[in-house]
């Protein structure tokens, strides 16, 4: 089933109090919070959780950052994303059907609905209210620091409902994440007389080209493991053989990630230094607590799901939007999934009290 098609009457919520999700979007998209520096996020959110009624405090995450917990203290059910964004900042705006800017749909607005259908099921089921809260982390898009910090917290739910944006199917798995540095060295020279030395720019350019050709590891799920070249440094001038080059690597694992750095290191040229500088392996999830009839693929981002495993706790993912237009400056969420992701999440919280 498309998410388009699917239907949560029980917990639309009114023009009103739609209006006011947006209005508190934009907001929070306005509040600007690049990873590791978001204050301005947490103050928003939690003035929005006030606005909304909800019981909210910050939980310490690290020197300057804090998570944001709002309803239950010892829930049993938590709807958990994250704050932090991507750079660069990129202020909200509005149009009739959508709401745009950094963070619209990674992960503000899921952050959004979370908070709005945490207050319908309060509001639906005072006996159940005390089993549930919301959960928003720092540090989701580069160190996990407010999951990791979370969980030393002691936070040990039943059912965590991680949110990110996949057009509010859940997805079955998430693709594993390895990032590289790769370096080269060579020997400086005129470039003249190629012959007097060795390029360790043409060096790494002859790995990357090797890795990107290379026959990964794959999966029938989760599919084809990717590469991409995110970064790429070295060398002194355009007349100097390079000495020196370097490479920034994430590959998206469809496999366990020691068989993906086994093959990548049977691929490298002499020569080549791959150095690994963090790593998460595929993950499955359980679609109960799951919003829709349907059940999407598996999803190719990494989440705050790995580490938050630790918590013992039964995992799931789903959330309004489309990732394919997250990290960009064509970021945006529609106001309609907007209204169906608070919805989905009020509809899979009353699922599991």
């Amino acid at each position: 089933m498309k998410a388009a098609e699917s239907s949560f009457t029980t917990f639309e919520p009114s023009e009103e109090a739609l209006a006011q999700a947006v209005a508190q979007l934009v907001a929070l998209i306005d509040a600007e919070s690049l990873s590791g520096s978001e204050e301005p996020a947490v103050a928003a959110a939690l003035a929005i959780c006030e606005a909304l009624g909800l019981p909210a405090r910050r939980m310490p995450a690290g020197p300057g950052r804090d998570n944001v917990l709002a309803g239950a203290e010892d829930a049993a059910i938590v709807l958990c994303t994250h704050l932090d964004t991507v750079p660069p900042f990129i202020g909200a705006s509005v149009d009739a059907t959508h709401v745009h800017g950094r963070g619209a749909c990674d992960a503000k607005g899921v952050a959004i609905a979370m908070l709005h259908a945490l207050r319908a099921v309060r509001a639906a089921s005072p006996a159940g209210a005390e089993r549930v809260a919301c959960l928003l982390v720092v540090g989701e898009e580069t160190d996990h620091l407010g999951a990791k910090a979370a969980v030393a917290a002691g936070l040990r739910p039943e059912h965590v409902l991680l949110g990110e944006p996949c057009g509010l199917l859940p997805a079955v798995a998430q693709k594993g994440l390895l990032k590289l540095d790769l370096a080269t060295t060579g020997q400086a020279g005129h470039s003249a007389y190629p012959e007097v030395g060795t390029s360790a720019v043409h060096t790494l350019l002859d790995a990357l080209q090797a890795l990107r050709a290379a026959a990964l590891p794959a999966d029938a799920a989760l599919g084809e493991t990717t590469v991409n070249v995110g970064a790429i440094h070295g060398g002194i001038a355009a007349n100097v053989i390079a000495p020196d080059a370097r490479a920034s690597v994430l590959i998206r694992c469809a496999a366990p990630v020691d068989a993906v750095l086994n093959a990548v290191r049977g691929v490298l040229p002499p020569g080549v230094a791959a150095t690994e500088i963090s790593r998460a392996e595929p993950r499955d999830f359980d679609v109960l607590g799951a919003a829709s009839d349907g059940t999407g693929p598996a999803v190719p981002f990494n989440t705050d799901a790995n580490v938050l495993a630790a918590t013992g706790a039964r995992l799931s993912l789903f959330g309004p939007g489309d990732m394919r237009c997250a990290h960009a400056a064509r970021e945006k969420l529609a106001i309609a999934d907007l209204a169906r992701g608070i919805a989905a999440y009020a509809e899979a919280v009353t699922r599991l009290l």
